[in-house]
């Protein structure tokens, strides 16, 4: 059967499908996908190996940059890993899916109008091409692709998902960078401290202000791992603990950064209690180091699970991935 006629066959049924997606579909593959370290592209329990390139990209794993509006984005998956004989679909998604209460609407973050149908091969493989939108549109006035700079400064990319008709199980993602698109702005530090005995206890929080809700333009948040915050030992594997320095002394703490969370009409989660739908609610550093040394400069390094650059000087918490870093030399005693 030729593409053609399966498109011909398949499209009313798969646009139904992609209605029933709920919270097994892009929310879930969207949420994956920023959560995973950016070198890992298979959705588990899928075990895909796909490559993803443009004019501007080489064949890679996990990202395509230098992205642009009806532009051609090439797939090119291995035999054995993708199912065989199998129709998928292929579709651009803001980043919003993936953090978006209630889940069930994350389909309203996604452009249904430019969905790509295609076939896998008897031995499993796909090679396949996507058209990027030439005004990627979603049923949400909010999803942006590419994202809107207040979203940049969450963490939030969009991103290409590729999910199977049989059980709707996504399968395998890359996340994309349009030419041009900006890159977060850094996140701030403030510290406050006490004194008991000698030991310090250091309480960590963004600067006031720096990021309100929802974010701007000209926000400074935290943003290296926005749909699962950090840490998050059961997620996608974990998300590893934020690391921070004080003086010479390195250590972790109790420190964590919350998730971001898209509220859409009748959101379910706690923290989009009181706000209008539509609102988007930035990640957000808390929590406490303790040291007996001296208190400056003090740093803290969070897991970077994005394709932004970090700036961390730290260790690396995610493999190949620098963290998101901030510093301050000015403590508060509280």
């Amino acid at each position: 059967m030729s593409l053609h006629m399966e498109e011909f066959m398949y499209r009313g049924s798969t646009r139904k499908a992609l209605l029933a997606f709920g919270a097994i579909g892009l929310v879930s593959a969207a949420g994956i996908i920023q959560a995973l370290p950016a070198a890992a592209t298979p959705i588990p329990p899928s075990t895909s190996d796909c490559n993803y390139s443009n004019a501007s990209t080489a064949a890679n794993s996990a990202n395509v940059s230098g992205v642009t509006p009806g532009s051609t984005i090439t797939i090119d998956c291995a035999a054995g890993t993708m199912p065989a004989s199998s129709i998928l679909v292929i579709a651009e998604a803001s980043g919003l899916a993936g953090i978006i209460s209630p889940s069930s609407a994350n389909l309203n973050e996604a452009d249904l109008g430019a969905i790509s149908i295609v076939s896998t091969a008897a031995d499993g493989s796909l090679h396949a091409t996507f058209t990027v939108p030439a005004s990627f549109a979603a049923a949400d006035p909010n999803a942006a692709c590419p994202p809107t700079q207040a979203q940049i400064n969450t963490g939030l990319t969009c991103d290409l998902v590729t999910v199977s008709l049989a059980g709707l199980q996504p399968l395998n993602e890359a996340m994309l960078a349009y030419q041009g698109q900006g890159t977060p702005n850094a996140p701030t530090l403030r510290g406050t401290f006490t004194v008991r005995h000698g030991t310090k206890t250091v309480t960590a929080s963004d600067m006031p202000g720096a990021c309100p809700t929802p974010p701007t333009a000209a926000s400074h948040c935290w943003w290296g791992a926005p749909v699962t915050g950090a840490p998050n030992p059961t997620s996608f594997g974990g998300i590893p603990a934020l690391s921070a320095r004080i003086a010479t002394l390195s250590t972790s703490g109790d420190l964590t950064v919350s998730p971001a969370v898209y509220c859409a009409a009748g959101a379910t989660a706690s923290v989009c209690s009181g706000l209008p739908a539509g609102t988007l609610v930035p990640p957000s550093l808390s929590g406490t180091v303790t040291t007996t040394r001296g208190l400056t400069p003090f740093i803290v390094n969070e897991p970077n699970t994005t394709p932004y650059a970090g700036s961390g000087t730290l260790p690396a918490l995610v493999p190949g991935s620098l963290n998101v870093a901030a510093k301050t030399g000015t403590l508060i005693r509280g």
